[in-house]
């Protein structure tokens, strides 16, 4: 039988980050099933004795691969679940958070990626559901996140969005059949072109009120989206997205 859910773990430096967010994950599985992968650039020592505390979680070696997007893809088709979701390592899974997502992609199957409420450590609320943005917020973003906050967005509600900016996205194995994994032209600006190409396909995109987390957008950046201080590099995806969403 299958699992409901593959959660696929960036793992950067050393496991203690990543020990935190595995506990997390099955102390809150309540009754989803999962699939498990922790993606690091080389198995050592530490991580030897991570994947024999968390004998659940297959640990991959992914050092070969240039970027993030390679590096998922490359583990892509090892993954089980019905339902497939990118985490960084600094984050922290909380009660009943797995099991909202995976329920409402199962109620909404129009829904092809769904992402969590997320507050850091001092509970601060992160800004998750963002617009698709402009030539110049791309170009502008190095050191925060492209594109405005959604309309109607805020900390106690829950609806649609041109992209996901977070840990915890979360997607329909269906809309990854019909337009393939994460797009390896990117390596800052891959959530925005994977939700642009998922919404051109006539699926939706949602940020959850009643599935939380723990994390950061400025850890994730650094991790998921790694090299935006590089002007060069932004403004090169910059033009790819811009091209990509014509015709939108």
């Amino acid at each position: 039988m299958e699992p409901d859910l593959s959660i696929c773990v960036l793992a950067a430096g050393k496991p203690e980050h990543s020990r935190r967010f595995l506990a997390s994950v099955f102390e809150n599985a309540d009754h989803v099933s999962l699939d498990v992968i922790v993606l690091v650039d080389f198995i050592d020592g530490d991580f030897d004795l991570l994947s024999r505390e968390f004998p659940e979680a297959r640990v991959c070696e992914c050092g070969g691969q240039k970027n993030v997007c390679d590096k998922i893809n490359k583990v892509l088709p090892q993954t089980t679940g019905r339902y497939v979701s990118f985490w960084d390592h600094e984050s922290v899974v909380t009660s009943h958070c797995l099991t909202r997502l995976v329920e409402f992609l199962d109620d909404v199957p129009e829904a092809g990626i769904a992402g969590p409420k997320i507050r850091s450590e001092k509970g601060t609320i992160q800004h998750v559901a963002r617009c698709f943005p402009s030539f110049l917020s791309l170009l502008a973003c190095g050191r925060n996140l492209p594109g405005k906050d959604m309309a109607g967005w805020s900390e106690y509600a829950g609806g649609e969005t041109d992209w996901f900016a977070g840990s915890g996205m979360t997607v329909s194995r269906y809309l990854l059949g019909d337009i393939g994994g994460l797009n390896r032209s990117f390596s800052l600006f891959w959530p925005i072109e994977f939700c642009l190409r998922a919404r051109k396909a006539g699926w939706h995109v949602h940020y959850l009120q009643d599935a939380q987390i723990v994390g950061s957008l400025a850890g994730w950046r650094k991790i998921m989206m790694p090299g935006m201080h590089f002007f060069p590099l932004r403004l090169w995806e910059a033009l790819l997205l811009k091209l990509k969403s014509f015709g939108r």
